[in-house]
């Protein structure tokens, strides 16, 4: 929305006329620059309808505006009449049934133009250290520089093609599989679905370890991981690796290790799933994807998301 009406009536109005006073809004610029916080992620004052949010700006995802519920209270936000609340069952925010409500809005984030975009919430906290998730493709700049500190003598710039037009993700391909990446400041670790370490297993690229940890995408959810061991020089999407783990099962976490225990349910969920065994209810799981996490990010000085150039570049000194 660009009050079209307003600009035309300041425009064409007689000098004598009082001018009103009113807040001009800040035009796209071709480049907008964030730092990171402490916590590794970058931030920014976002205004949606009553409230001005403290918004996490996310790297992974393409679109649509996450909120906490308690943000979802300040800013008045509500959702569509009769269509705008709908049920899933076994997804990475909790286990059992997820109730999600959404509805389109305006976000505002500081010294940007405001975007119309949708905005989503659940029953439960999705964003421990902020009011909600804002993804970097919804700033209105034709490129987003996150700076995350002075760039080292020796550093080098990688170009990396983003998968299609107004995506964030980023497609690679590992043996016979084509898989999504993403670049995420909000994990400490590499993580994968099952369907994505099978490929790098496959492919010779990678080996389980028998050992077990915890992903924690959101408060209250931990879901178990497998460590993978990657080939000397193996790299994704041209970025080195470093710790990589892949998901797995409940069932599959306690046979490694008799303690393991998360918060997803028994009965398998699409990220655990390579092929089905049930043959009435054949199925490969979710379409593989890696999230690249700080293990490999912390040694990239800026990170870019180019939008004409429909590329990620990084400058990164990786030792």
């Amino acid at each position: 929305m660009r009050a079209l009406a307003v600009v035309l009536f300041l425009a064409l109005a007689p000098t004598t006329v009082p001018t009103m006073a009113l807040a001009a809004k800040p035009k796209a610029p071709a480049v907008f620059t964030l730092t990171t916080s402490d916590r590794g992620n970058p931030y920014l004052p976002v205004t949606v309808k009553n409230a001005t949010l403290n918004v996490r700006i996310a790297l992974s995802y393409d679109q649509g505006l996450v909120l906490n519920p308690a943000a979802v209270q300040r800013a008045g936000v509500k959702p569509f009449p009769i269509i705008g609340k709908f049920s899933l069952n076994n997804t990475p925010f909790a286990s059992g049934k997820t109730v999600i409500r959404f509805n389109l809005g305006t976000a505002t984030p500081q010294g940007l133009p405001g975007r119309k975009v949708p905005i989503a919430w659940l029953e439960t906290v999705t964003a421990a250290d902020a009011d909600g998730i804002l993804p970097i493709g919804s700033l209105a700049a034709d490129r987003v520089d996150i700076v995350r500190g002075e760039t080292p003598p020796g550093s080098q710039t990688y170009l990396i093609p983003k998968k299609g037009k107004g995506e964030a993700m980023i497609r690679t391909r590992i043996g016979g599989e084509e898989v999504n990446v993403s670049l995420e400041l909000n994990i400490p670790t590499t993580v994968m679905n099952a369907r994505a370490g099978d490929a790098l297993i496959k492919a010779g690229l990678a080996n389980r370890a028998a050992d077990i940890g915890y992903w924690r995408p959101f408060p209250a959810v931990s879901l178990p991981m497998q460590s993978l061991t990657g080939k000397a020089g193996l790299t994704i999407a041209g970025l080195p690796m470093r710790r990589m783990s892949v998901r797995v099962s409940e069932a599959e976490a306690r046979a490694i290790d008799a303690r393991a225990k998360g918060t997803s349910t028994e009965q398998d969920d699409e990220d655990t799933i390579t092929v089905s065994a049930d043959r009435n209810k054949p199925k490969r799981g979710r379409d593989p994807w890696i999230l690249i996490g700080r293990d490999v990010l912390d040694d990239c000085s800026r990170i870019s998301f180019d939008r004409p150039g429909e590329r990620w570049v990084l400058t990164c000194k990786f030792g």
